[in-house]
């Protein structure tokens, strides 16, 4: 209220008399001069009347300007003070320009609303913009901070006020908040939310901020805990603050070194954790630090962080600090966000919907179909023990490893691992490997990643796929600090995967050891590689020396060994495709009872009777034969088929070995070849397969692809058995014989005994002119 002045005439002097003149004209000026205050003081409470009407007090009823011009900030402070005699507890500024010079402090309970186009502007910036007490709000507006050198907060709250969970709630929303461009690049100053706890029993709980702007600042939220709690809690085990279970909604930052930054522990004394920040969005730029750094536990993060990367490759976007527990970051950045943060807490999350970072799967995952594999550890692993099965991995570039073997790569115990001293590797100079899987393309491959015990990670990791016509790009990583899982996206697919190609440089540890422990891949269409399928034909097994061998199921519920000979030999029954070695091989020189020709790709060693030779080192070479040239060989019985034949097979020497193997039979005088088996992914050195028929009057062999380096394909047997038709290697005391090669005793009291029609028995013997007598035995 106005206090009322009454100006006394000049003319009227104390040492003169006062005439009726004089007091006629004293009440009239104080007439004037009350009448003028009453309607001052009338102009206030009609603008009290209308402020209370409009349900709350206009700052500028109490004395602001708005212009701009003019500080206002005793004014806004007295505006406030009334809401401690008023039932009104809102406060509103409406549009214009406010100066300040100290900060707003806005009581228990109180509204501070400002109008759309309302800015506050502090004259300079060593001090907090506004300070909230517990069930205080303040919506709206705009900070410019634009002219002055911020050093302090926008918005503080100390927890000594006491923010309790329950039945209680601040909330501070709908701002915008622009700081001063820095003159270096970089170098931003001051803070927007600082959240701050740094007595016994303060804490911040249950405040509400939503839908609030911030430019160039060096921290946007700072939820901090003293570190002196920690040192009153060793005197004083009941010491304890936090600043807990607040909400952080629809916030945006641009220019900044750190987004979100939380200070503190994962539980008393000094506990920072249970906070919630949803629908955020920040920019990141080469000068951050951090989108996120965290020291606490139970925080769930649902951020999306732009162009992350443009930041510094050793300046990860989520930091999570060794006291940091149970965190939880959502995001939808895929792959970005695998190259960009580093993990020192535990069991902290972090989830993006591509599901191939680091994270906790459901129990319950979807089968493989082409294009949309679940990779579910050694069980979908493609590579693993690759090496038994033709799989080679050679560097290409880079220092050799210091310890282990490349093949260590395909063992499922990743203990046994090559490992390399990254000192001196970077992007240009890296360690490169290749793994050449063309003896059994990866059919829909996805998932091709890298796996790293011991924390021995990369830095940079690439990974590239041959297609069989191009390298094609499938992976990369940069600035890792702290994933030892480095896994493709699963858009990076491959229809046929013949190749793989990985590089990798830097390490994080001061060692600057990289392990690599195990290359794995996944194919949408193939079983893993790791465990025995239920429902085949056949299973390959691989004994102590590296030898794969198929055993069959026969339809008698027996095991055969496909490829190999039973260990125990016995004679064979109909319908079986057992082989006691040279003795039941009815093949046995096929190139002198029977025609053998060949149609394709020529020898380029050996001949071709040699294939049917029991001499072990008797062959038939060719080089480099493909599919569009393969070699094609053809074994004619004319019309004395091999009947009931059971099986028949090849052997291939010293690993050069064909890839792909296919069989046919002619099965009637003069018919048309019919397919027995087409083999498109053989890695063995033997084949031995069932193929039973009444008659058998022509085979044909076509082979191509060899699976190893020297591009050879050698056939050191062609084999076949039958049920009826007895073995030719040897003569036989059963049928009729037809040998190929001299008949020689090697003692002269040693001949032939022939029986005569009455059953005696005839010996001959040789003299030393040739001449040969019988005698009677």
């Amino acid at each position: 209220m106005t206090d009322v002045n009454v100006n006394f005439p000049p003319t009227v002097s104390p040492n003169r008399s006062v005439t009726a003149g004089d007091v006629e004209s004293m009440v009239t000026q104080v007439k004037a001069d009350v009448e003028g205050q009453v309607s001052v003081v009338s102009a206030q409470l009609a603008d009290t009347v209308i402020d209370l009407k409009s349900g709350g007090i206009n700052v500028l009823s109490s004395g602001a300007t708005g212009t701009g011009n003019i500080i206002d900030s005793n004014a806004i402070s007295s505006a406030l003070s009334l809401t401690t005699i008023s039932s009104v507890q809102r406060v509103k500024i409406p549009d214009g320009t406010y100066l300040v010079n100290k900060t707003i402090v806005i009581p228990r309970g109180v509204h501070l609303e400002l109008g759309q186009k309302a800015i506050i502007r502090p004259t300079s910036g060593d001090f907090n913009i506004f300070q909230l007490k517990p069930e205080a709000r303040l919506t709206g507006g705009v900070v410019d901070l634009q002219n002055v050198n911020f050093t302090k907060a926008v918005y503080y709250l100390d927890a000594e006020d006491v923010f309790q969970f329950y039945g209680q709630s601040a909330v501070i929303s709908d701002m915008n908040i622009l700081n001063k461009v820095p003159t270096v690049k970089g170098a931003f100053t001051g803070t927007g939310i600082f959240c701050e706890a740094k007595t016994n029993m303060g804490f911040i709980d249950n405040v509400k901020f939503n839908n609030l702007t911030f430019i160039n600042f060096d921290k946007v939220i700072h939820l901090r805990v003293d570190p002196i709690l920690d040192e009153m809690f060793k005197t004083d085990p009941n010491v304890m603050a936090w600043v807990n279970a607040n909400y952080f909604f629809q916030i945006t930052a641009q220019n900044f070194k750190y987004g979100i930054y939380l200070e503190g522990k994962a539980s008393v004394p000094r506990d920072v954790g249970g906070n919630m920040f949803d629908q955020c969005q920040f920019q990141a730029e080469e000068t951050t630090e951090a989108i996120v750094y965290c020291e606490g536990a139970y925080n769930t993060f649902n951020l999306f962080m732009w162009d992350l990367h443009k930041m510094n490759d050793s300046k990860p976007a989520i930091q999570f600090a060794k006291s940091s527990r149970f965190n939880e970051i959502h995001t939808a950045m895929q792959l970005e966000i695998t190259e960009s943060w580093i993990d020192e807490g535990y069991m902290n999350k972090i989830c993006s919907p591509g599901n191939y970072v680091t994270e906790t799967r459901t129990l319950a995952n979807r089968i493989s179909t082409p294009y949309k594999g679940q990779f579910n550890g050694n069980q979908d692993d493609y590579l693993i023990n690759g090496n038994l099965r033709g799989y080679t991995v050679t560097q290409t570039k880079g220092a050799a490893p210091t310890s282990g073997y490349l093949t260590d790569i395909f063992l499922p115990d990743t203990e046994e691992a090559p490992t390399w001293n990254m000192t001196g590797t970077s992007y240009e100079n890296p360690i490169e490997i290749e793994i050449d899987c063309s003896s059994d393309p990866i059919v829909y491959a996805q998932y091709i990643g890298t796996v790293h015990p011991w924390d021995a990670i990369p830095e940079g990791l690439k990974v590239e796929g041959w297609t069989g016509t191009e390298w094609m790009w499938l992976h990369e990583v940069k600035g890792n600090q702290s994933n030892d899982f480095l896994i493709s996206p699963p858009y990076s697919a491959v229809d046929f995967l013949h190749k793989i190609r990985i590089s990798f440089y830097g390490s994080p540890k001061a060692d600057k050891k990289v392990t690599l422990g195990r290359v794995v891949a996944h194919s949408s269409k193939g079983l893993g590689k790791s465990y025995i399928p239920q429902f085949v034909n056949t299973l390959p097994m691989t004994d102590k020396s590296g030898e794969v061998w198929n055993i069959g199921l026969n339809t008698d519920g027996t095991w055969d060994n496909m490829n190999n000979v039973k260990p125990s030999i016995i004679p064979a029954l109909p319908g079986e495709k057992t082989m006691a070695g040279n003795q039941d091989d009815v093949l046995v020189g096929a190139d002198k009872r029977h025609v053998l020709t060949s149609t394709g790709a020529a020898k380029t060693a050996g001949n071709l009777a040699d294939m049917f030779s029991m001499k072990s080192e008797a062959f038939c070479r060719w080089t480099n034969p493909t599919t569009a040239a393969p070699i094609v060989l053809e074994i004619d019985f004319g019309t004395t088929p091999i009947q009931y034949m059971e099986s028949v097979g090849l052997e291939f020497a010293w690993d050069e070995v064909p890839k792909n193997v296919k069989i046919e039979r002619v099965l009637s005088s003069g018919g048309s070849y019919a397919q027995l088996i087409n083999i498109t992914t053989n890695a063995s050195s033997t084949l031995h397969l069932p193929s039973r028929a009444t008659n058998v009057y022509k085979l044909r062999f076509t082979i191509s692809t060899p699976i190893n380096a020297n591009t050879l394909v050698r056939i050191n047997r062609i084999f076949a058995t039958s049920a009826t038709t007895l073995g030719r290697a040897y003569v036989n005391t059963e049928a009729d014989n037809k040998v190929f090669g001299d008949f020689e005793f090697g003692d002269t009291l040693k001949g032939i005994v022939m029986k005569s029609p009455d059953g005696g028995r005839w010996k001959a013997s040789m003299s030393n002119t040739g001449t040969i007598t019988w005698t009677k035995i």
